[in-house]
């Protein structure tokens, strides 16, 4: 598919897709994507709480957010090509996430937007959601690679994921400019499906919490694998 935009002329000035890597840092891609979380999932709104939030193995989590019903969404940036680690670094982050309780996302968010933030007053007003409504905070997490290029083997890998009941999904973009300087971003969906932040947890039960030993020792034979040889 072509893309034009219309000049004053009225005449067609095409759109050519460009590396994203060759113009542009990680943290410009972050930033991107902290401005206009909507735009890159699909219309579903995230709260971003963190960015390059540090974890307890003093390895960084690009963006940290929260989505409608208090799950937290943990996302890895690739401006580039997704290298093989990058699940292995995804999961990694969700095993320090997975033990945050509100306060502890709460201090998280506070580093981020300043010392008088509140998450849960913020989370209202960001949602316009009822304030007699109860939200269960980061009773599940979602692992989110965004990247210009995801690998068929991190697709394949984030689909295996997937059926082992992770919510892993996989965002592709592409990156276009046009000889007026002007740019455009497209993404999608490669992994997962369009309801990524709109499906709601079942809030009547606590979903089993998990670490990188255990979640390994359930997998099958070529899970294992799989996974061993990343970690």
């Amino acid at each position: 598919m072509k893309l034009f935009t219309i000049d004053q002329n009225g005449k067609f000035v095409q759109f050519k897709e460009q590396e994203f890597k060759e113009e542009n840092k990680e943290i410009d891609l972050e930033i991107l994507l902290e401005k206009n979380p909507e735009y890159f999932f699909d219309n579903s709104k995230i709260l971003i709480i963190g960015r390059q939030v540090t974890t307890n193995l003093n390895t960084f989590i690009d963006l940290l957010g929260v989505d409608q019903f208090g799950n937290t969404v943990v996302i890895e940036l690739k401006r580039g090509k997704t290298p093989r680690e990058t699940l292995a670094q995804l999961i990694e982050y969700a095993s320090f996430i997975d033990n945050l309780d509100y306060d502890q996302l709460n201090e998280i968010y506070q580093n981020y937007f300043g010392d008088d933030a509140n998450l849960e007053d913020y989370h209202q007003e960001y949602y316009k959601s009822d304030p007699e409504e109860n939200i269960s905070w980061n009773k599940n997490s979602k692992l989110v690679i965004v990247a210009s290029n995801i690998t068929t083997e991190i697709k394949q890998t984030a689909m295996y994921l997937r059926k082992k009941g992770l919510d892993v999904f996989c965002v592709e973009f592409k990156y276009f400019v046009n000889n007026t300087d002007n740019k455009m971003i497209s993404s999608d969906f490669v992994v997962g499906d369009e309801e990524f932040i709109r499906t709601r947890i079942n809030s009547s039960a606590q979903l089993p919490k998990t670490d990188k030993d255990k979640f390994i020792a359930e997998l099958d034979k070529n899970g294992k694998l799989v996974f061993e040889s990343l970690f």
